[in-house]
């Protein structure tokens, strides 16, 4: 057996927080490289591709580059730190000052 039970080479808390994964870098670094030549090929090919062509190509492809967007529900309760703003909107156009011409009435 390569480790005995007490060996110090065993890493046991894991991978700290934040390091990032060598395996996806060269993976998203391929696939980029990859696309930037299907790209390459599109442009020289556009006239003979319809759009819906190329939207499904990007449909396909962009999920493996970039990140999923995620919904964020925000609560009253979940966060003090944001308080509710009242704008006075009289105050921000003047509309008291306001006085309609003869012609306007």
């Amino acid at each position: 057996m390569p480790f005995t039970k007490d060996d110090k080479r065993i890493n046991r808390n894991g991978r700290t927080k934040g390091t990032p994964n060598k395996n996806t870098q060269e993976l998203k670094g391929l696939l980029a490289q990859m696309l930037q030549g299907y790209l390459d090929e599109l442009n020289t090919q556009s006239d003979q591709l319809t759009l819906r062509d190329k939207l499904n190509f990007s449909r396909y492809v962009l999920p493996y580059l970039l990140p999923k967007l995620n919904n964020v529900t925000l609560t009253e309760n979940q966060n003090s730190q944001f308080a509710p703003v009242e704008i006075d909107i009289k105050d921000l156009f003047r509309i008291g000052d306001y006085k309609p011409t003869k012609d306007e009435i």
